[in-house]
């Protein structure tokens, strides 16, 4: 029995679970609408189950385990519920989470996907990068304007977040925090200072890359943009031109020992290729492959599907 735990509405475990299907693979899959309605953990006699859409299976029959994204939801409650009481009852589920998590780790199913390791810091990841002789762009974090007065003024740099991306709501208004690029000359004039910031070089790249590896396989695809924006996500479709590409085996390499170093089977890079140098910019262990797989050709779901 395979085990999948992903979002409701994410297509690419939509698309796995076909391939599932069409290899006549058995399997349940869990997200916000399909709940663990019931546990029964019995420590003494090592008795361990879910009840899932009414029937019971023991967690140690799952011989194979993929993790997407999402969480695990539970039933059973009914009625208003206190705020602090659903916090803490929410806490207590956390626990149970974590306890799952633990024992299929331990079991002797095969775990595919980021099971306990959902998020990363992008400053560590850029750091362990550049220790891994990554080239990565010059790399700042300012509070303070009189740093950033430091820079060359009549340099190229862009800002983005350090924490995942947000939609800002304010006065009406929606703020999407995407890549933008900065003027360092503009700044000179301000009085006030920022909170602590992250400011890059603006890498003149040939072409993006955007990398999706797998355990040892990894494929990747190159990104042609013919517009004028920062962020390629500003980009439209029709904009933009996509080839299946090769890594150099020495950067295969290097990505195989970040992934180590973070701790992660799978995930998706991004690169920039500017010249002859690839540039590192940051890793997603929930990133969406369905634009590599897509674009490549390389049919991924049904490569996952067939390890499951």
């Amino acid at each position: 029995m395979i085990l999948i735990i992903s979002a409701d509405n994410d297509t690419m475990t939509d698309a796995v679970c076909v391939w599932l299907s069409r290899l006549e693979k058995q399997f349940v899959r869990l997200n916000e609408n399909q709940i663990i309605e019931a546990v029964s953990f019995d420590f003494k006699n090592s008795f361990f189950t879910v009840k899932i859409d009414g029937l019971k299976y023991d967690l140690k029959n799952f011989q194979s385990v993929f993790y997407r994204n999402g969480s695990l939801v539970y039933g059973g409650f009914t009625g208003e519920i206190d705020e602090q009481l659903l916090s803490f009852f929410n806490s207590e589920l956390h626990v149970i989470t974590q306890f799952i998590y633990y024992f299929l780790n331990i079991s002797e199913a095969r775990i595919y996907g980021n099971l306990t390791t959902k998020e990363v810091n992008k400053l560590e990841v850029l750091h362990i990068a550049q220790t891994l002789n990554f080239k990565i762009p010059d790399t700042y974090i300012y509070s303070q304007l009189q740093n950033i007065l430091k820079l060359d003024p009549s340099g190229k740099y862009i800002t983005k977040s350090v924490a995942e991306m947000a939609h800002i709501f304010h006065e009406g208004e929606l703020y999407m925090n995407y890549t933008k690029e900065i003027n360092i000359s503009e700044i000179y004039s301000r009085q006030d200072n920022i909170i602590p910031t992250l400011i890059q070089e603006r890498i003149e790249k040939d072409y993006e890359i955007r990398v999706f590896f797998f355990g040892n396989k990894i494929w990747a695809i190159a990104t042609f943009e013919f517009s004028e924006e920062i962020d390629i996500r500003n980009t439209s479709n029709s904009d933009k031109k996509y080839l299946p590409i090769n890594l150099p085996s020495d950067l295969k390499k290097k990505i195989k020992q970040l992934a180590k170093k973070l701790k992660i089977n799978c995930g998706t890079i991004d690169l920039l290729k500017s010249k002859e140098d690839y540039y590192f910019l940051e890793v997603n262990p929930v990133g969406q492959f369905h634009t590599v797989s897509l674009y490549g050709n390389y049919q991924i779901e049904k490569y996952i599907a067939d390890l499951l």
